[in-house]
């Protein structure tokens, strides 16, 4: 019997490399479980991967938002991390469902990457032992970092993807982002 090559592999390695964690090209990865990909419907593979990295992206931000708008003494930044906080708020949710829609498996498949704009363990414990304009000057820096490899996620998806309502998705995290990256203070 031929075995179907992996649809998602050519969008891993893609976002793979994008978010700076790509695995040598000789990985063998096994295919994904049929009832994934009878699930999957419409997705494909970019959207597929886009989604499975937008919730751990997403969800491992929240503390840092929480912090800025706990302790920056910028009240433009203050705004800046509860509008943002808003946001993420209701897009977990629809990225939850499209993950749901999409049959993925609930594990977060990035738990402990070093991957550029993902909040890991170290940086956020930086983060909480930080204080003043040094705490601010690096919660800043993660921000605009987090914000700008979404846009070029985001730009990836809506490039590549095939679901209309991931694309469509995609192009409201890559205004959102953008025009939160152009606030952050220099």
């Amino acid at each position: 019997m031929r075995r179907l090559p992996n649809p998602l592999l050519p969008l891993a390695a893609v976002l793979a490399l994008a978010a700076g964690c790509a695995a040598p090209a000789t990985v063998q990865h096994p295919a994904p479980p049929a009832s994934v990909a009878a699930a999957a419907g419409d997705f494909g593979g970019t959207d597929l991967a886009w989604v499975e990295l937008m919730i751990p992206m997403d969800e491992q931000l929240l503390p840092v938002l929480d912090l800025l708008r706990q302790r920056a003494s910028d009240p433009a930044l203050v705004a800046l991390a509860g509008e943002l906080r808003g946001v993420y708020d209701g897009e977990l949710p629809r990225l939850r469902a499209l993950s749901d829609q999409a049959g993925l498996p609930k594990d977060n498949p990035h738990k402990g990457h070093k991957m550029p704009g993902l909040v890991d363990a170290d940086r956020l414990a930086a983060l909480r032992a930080g204080s003043g304009a040094e705490f601010e000057r690096q919660a800043v820096d993660c921000l605009r970092e987090h914000l700008d490899q979404l846009a070029r996620l985001a730009a990836s998806e809506i490039a590549n993807g095939t679901s209309p309502a991931v694309k469509a998705l995609a192009q409201q995290v890559a205004e959102t982002r953008g025009g939160a990256s152009a606030r952050l203070p220099k």
